[in-house]
């Protein structure tokens, strides 16, 4: 049988597409990687943001203090049940996790924060920003997401971009 101007794939042209398949599938496998690692920061943040702000309205609430112990490796927050008072929380006060929640990406800040009864943030140990604020930032290098630190002052708890020096909403 005579087959006029019918042609198969040529093994060349075979190899040329598996080729350049592959090489798209390695681009979009390393630009999905860095989109999940962006998504993993941006999610870390707007849930320690949501934990501090249900501390902070609970505080207001039940008229008890609340402390958020910030690690490099994670954070819990404490209520002052016995109503101790202080710097940090004692044995006798509850944590609302039975274990701290555990950051994928680091703080680079590092103490704690206490709400007062009045919802206020008052005080806090560790390092204080020139604004009286605490900014906790994120070791997102390289990575580039849209929020990468969160900034705390008296009366308000933002998720924000680190320009250099400062949390910017």
């Amino acid at each position: 049988m005579k087959r006029s101007g019918r042609r198969g794939v040529t093994l060349l042209e075979l190899l040329i597409v598996i080729a350049i398949s592959g090489i798209l599938m390695g681009i979009a496998g390393f630009t999905a990687q860095g989109l999940r690692e962006r998504n993993e920061v941006e999610r870390q943040i707007t849930q320690m943001h949501r934990d501090m702000v249900n501390a902070r309205v609970r505080a207001f609430e039940r008229k008890t203090v609340y402390f958020v112990i910030v690690k490099n490796n994670g954070y819990q927050i404490t209520e002052d049940t016995n109503e101790s008072g202080g710097i940090k929380p004692d044995p006798a006060d509850r944590e609302l996790w039975p274990v701290p929640k555990r950051f994928r990406h680091h703080s680079q800040w590092k103490g704690t924060i206490i709400m007062g009864a009045n919802g206020i943030i008052s005080k806090s140990t560790g390092p204080l920003m020139a604004n009286a604020g605490v900014d906790i930032r994120f070791e997102a290098d390289g990575i580039k997401p849209e929020k990468d630190c969160i900034s705390i002052g008296p009366t308000w708890i933002r998720e924000g971009r680190w320009n250099g020096m400062h949390c910017v909403e």
